[in-house]
Protein backbone atom coordinates (compact mmCIF):
# COMPACT_ATOMS: atom_id res chain seq x y z
CA UNK A 1 0.00 0.00 0.00
CA UNK A 2 1.67 3.37 -1.06
CA UNK A 3 0.80 6.49 0.79
CA UNK A 4 1.69 10.25 0.51
CA UNK A 5 3.13 12.30 3.17
CA UNK A 6 0.59 14.85 4.31
CA UNK A 7 3.81 17.61 3.31
CA UNK A 8 3.73 16.83 -0.24
CA UNK A 9 -0.16 16.51 -0.43
CA UNK A 10 0.18 20.21 1.07
CA UNK A 11 3.05 21.39 -1.65
CA UNK A 12 0.48 19.81 -4.40
CA UNK A 13 -2.04 21.50 -3.35
CA UNK A 14 -0.27 24.90 -2.63
CA UNK A 15 0.84 24.17 -6.18
CA UNK A 16 -2.07 24.14 -8.11
CA UNK A 17 -4.40 26.49 -5.72
CA UNK A 18 -1.43 29.48 -6.53
CA UNK A 19 -2.80 29.95 -10.60
CA UNK A 20 -6.06 30.03 -9.26
CA UNK A 21 -5.58 31.74 -6.63
CA UNK A 22 -4.21 34.55 -9.31
CA UNK A 23 -6.73 34.02 -11.83
CA UNK A 24 -9.40 35.24 -8.79
CA UNK A 25 -7.51 38.15 -7.94
CA UNK A 26 -7.26 39.53 -11.22
CA UNK A 27 -10.99 38.25 -12.42
CA UNK A 28 -12.23 40.04 -8.94
CA UNK A 29 -9.88 43.49 -10.17
CA UNK A 30 -11.82 43.11 -13.47
CA UNK A 31 -15.05 43.58 -12.06
CA UNK A 32 -13.89 46.64 -10.57
CA UNK A 33 -12.38 48.49 -13.68
CA UNK A 34 -14.91 47.69 -16.00
CA UNK A 35 -17.58 49.51 -14.15
CA UNK A 36 -15.04 52.44 -13.76
CA UNK A 37 -13.99 52.74 -17.13
CA UNK A 38 -17.76 52.79 -18.34
CA UNK A 39 -18.24 55.40 -15.56
CA UNK A 40 -15.27 57.45 -16.75
CA UNK A 41 -16.96 56.96 -20.47
CA UNK A 42 -20.19 58.31 -19.30
CA UNK A 43 -18.73 61.12 -17.42
CA UNK A 44 -16.48 62.66 -20.02
CA UNK A 45 -19.41 62.28 -22.88
CA UNK A 46 -21.85 64.20 -20.33
CA UNK A 47 -19.38 66.85 -19.32
CA UNK A 48 -18.82 67.30 -23.54
CA UNK A 49 -22.36 67.46 -23.99
CA UNK A 50 -22.69 69.97 -21.27
CA UNK A 51 -19.87 72.07 -22.69
CA UNK A 52 -20.91 71.95 -26.04
CA UNK A 53 -24.09 73.44 -25.00
CA UNK A 54 -23.11 76.03 -22.37
CA UNK A 55 -20.77 77.33 -24.75
CA UNK A 56 -22.49 78.03 -28.02
CA UNK A 57 -21.72 81.43 -28.85
CA UNK A 58 -25.22 83.40 -28.43
CA UNK A 59 -24.81 85.03 -31.80
CA UNK A 60 -25.44 81.72 -33.32
CA UNK A 61 -28.06 80.47 -31.40
CA UNK A 62 -30.88 82.34 -32.81
CA UNK A 63 -28.88 81.68 -36.29
CA UNK A 64 -28.36 78.19 -36.42
CA UNK A 65 -31.82 76.26 -38.88
CA UNK A 66 -29.61 73.11 -39.31
CA UNK A 67 -27.58 71.40 -36.63
CA UNK A 68 -25.95 67.69 -36.24
CA UNK A 69 -22.87 65.40 -36.17
CA UNK A 70 -19.39 64.80 -38.26
CA UNK A 71 -17.30 62.24 -38.00
CA UNK A 72 -13.62 61.53 -38.83
CA UNK A 73 -12.22 58.34 -41.11
CA UNK A 74 -8.53 59.33 -40.40
CA UNK A 75 -8.55 60.09 -36.36
CA UNK A 76 -9.44 57.19 -34.66
CA UNK A 77 -13.28 57.89 -34.34
CA UNK A 78 -12.86 61.62 -33.64
CA UNK A 79 -16.49 63.27 -34.12
CA UNK A 80 -18.14 66.47 -33.50
CA UNK A 81 -21.12 68.77 -33.42
CA UNK A 82 -22.64 71.30 -36.41
CA UNK A 83 -24.14 73.69 -36.21
CA UNK A 84 -24.84 75.08 -39.63
CA UNK A 85 -27.30 78.48 -41.05
CA UNK A 86 -28.70 77.87 -44.52
CA UNK A 87 -31.00 80.39 -46.64
CA UNK A 88 -34.52 79.52 -45.92
CA UNK A 89 -35.49 77.95 -48.87
CA UNK A 90 -32.13 76.86 -50.09
CA UNK A 91 -31.25 78.90 -53.94
CA UNK A 92 -31.45 76.56 -56.89
CA UNK A 93 -28.85 76.04 -59.25
CA UNK A 94 -26.67 79.28 -57.88
CA UNK A 95 -24.35 80.11 -56.01
CA UNK A 96 -25.04 80.84 -51.90
CA UNK A 97 -23.49 82.37 -48.91
CA UNK A 98 -23.40 80.07 -45.47
CA UNK A 99 -21.96 79.38 -42.24
CA UNK A 100 -21.49 76.91 -39.61
CA UNK A 101 -19.65 76.37 -36.15
CA UNK A 102 -18.01 72.75 -36.08
CA UNK A 103 -17.73 71.66 -32.66
CA UNK A 104 -14.33 69.98 -31.65
CA UNK A 105 -15.24 67.48 -28.23
CA UNK A 106 -13.37 68.38 -24.91
CA UNK A 107 -11.03 65.12 -25.12
CA UNK A 108 -10.41 66.38 -28.55
CA UNK A 109 -6.44 66.45 -29.07
CA UNK A 110 -7.06 69.10 -31.91
CA UNK A 111 -9.13 72.08 -30.85
CA UNK A 112 -9.99 70.74 -27.98
CA UNK A 113 -13.69 72.18 -26.79
CA UNK A 114 -13.36 74.80 -29.59
CA UNK A 115 -16.05 75.95 -31.47
CA UNK A 116 -14.68 76.73 -34.95
CA UNK A 117 -16.81 79.35 -37.58
CA UNK A 118 -16.24 78.47 -40.92
CA UNK A 119 -17.64 80.29 -43.90
CA UNK A 120 -18.65 78.89 -47.07
CA UNK A 121 -19.98 79.46 -50.56
CA UNK A 122 -22.52 76.72 -51.31
CA UNK A 123 -24.11 75.27 -54.47
CA UNK A 124 -27.67 73.40 -54.71
CA UNK A 125 -29.23 71.47 -57.54
CA UNK A 126 -32.25 70.07 -57.16
CA UNK A 127 -33.03 66.84 -58.29
CA UNK A 128 -29.31 65.77 -59.39
CA UNK A 129 -28.45 62.43 -59.23
CA UNK A 130 -25.99 61.82 -56.88
CA UNK A 131 -23.80 59.99 -59.33
CA UNK A 132 -22.97 59.98 -62.89
CA UNK A 133 -23.64 56.13 -63.23
CA UNK A 134 -26.84 54.78 -65.36
CA UNK A 135 -29.58 53.50 -62.77
CA UNK A 136 -33.29 52.36 -63.08
CA UNK A 137 -33.92 53.41 -59.92
CA UNK A 138 -35.74 56.95 -60.10
CA UNK A 139 -35.00 59.57 -58.05
CA UNK A 140 -37.12 61.06 -55.51
CA UNK A 141 -38.53 64.57 -56.40
CA UNK A 142 -38.10 67.61 -54.03
CA UNK A 143 -34.12 65.89 -53.02
CA UNK A 144 -31.40 67.27 -54.54
CA UNK A 145 -27.45 67.31 -53.92
CA UNK A 146 -25.36 70.36 -52.06
CA UNK A 147 -21.76 71.59 -52.61
CA UNK A 148 -20.17 73.50 -49.91
CA UNK A 149 -16.22 74.50 -49.68
CA UNK A 150 -14.78 76.73 -46.77
CA UNK A 151 -11.65 78.32 -45.47
CA UNK A 152 -10.41 78.65 -42.08
CA UNK A 153 -6.54 79.75 -41.97
CA UNK A 154 -5.04 77.45 -44.12
CA UNK A 155 -7.59 74.28 -43.92
CA UNK A 156 -9.91 74.17 -46.65
CA UNK A 157 -13.10 72.16 -46.58
CA UNK A 158 -14.96 70.54 -49.06
CA UNK A 159 -18.07 68.76 -48.53
CA UNK A 160 -20.47 67.00 -50.95
CA UNK A 161 -23.60 65.93 -49.44
CA UNK A 162 -27.61 64.95 -50.76
CA UNK A 163 -30.57 66.12 -49.21
CA UNK A 164 -33.91 64.05 -48.89
CA UNK A 165 -37.29 65.11 -50.92
CA UNK A 166 -38.84 66.44 -47.77
CA UNK A 167 -35.55 69.11 -47.39
CA UNK A 168 -35.26 68.48 -43.83
CA UNK A 169 -32.52 65.98 -43.91
CA UNK A 170 -28.70 66.05 -45.24
CA UNK A 171 -25.91 63.53 -45.58
CA UNK A 172 -22.62 63.49 -46.80
CA UNK A 173 -18.87 63.37 -46.89
CA UNK A 174 -15.87 65.87 -46.34
CA UNK A 175 -12.21 66.62 -47.53
CA UNK A 176 -10.12 68.59 -45.63
CA UNK A 177 -6.54 69.82 -46.44
CA UNK A 178 -4.09 71.19 -43.48
CA UNK A 179 -4.91 69.11 -41.84
CA UNK A 180 -5.39 66.61 -43.97
CA UNK A 181 -8.82 64.82 -43.16
CA UNK A 182 -11.20 62.48 -44.66
CA UNK A 183 -14.77 61.89 -42.96
CA UNK A 184 -18.68 61.70 -43.22
CA UNK A 185 -21.38 64.52 -41.68
CA UNK A 186 -25.56 64.47 -41.07
CA UNK A 187 -27.68 67.44 -40.51
CA UNK A 188 -31.12 68.01 -39.81
CA UNK A 189 -33.54 70.97 -39.91
CA UNK A 190 -36.06 70.36 -37.12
Amino acid sequence: MATSKPSEHGVIVQQVSAPKHRLRKWRNRLLWVLPIVLGLYVIIKLADFVWFRTHIPASFVSNANWSGKWETQEYWGLSGNLLVHLPDPLPENQDFEAEALVYYPIYSAWRTGQFVKMDFQGHFSPDSPASAGRSTNTIPSGGGKLKFKGTVGNQVVEYVAIIDESRTRIVGGYLSTSPYDVGYFHITNP
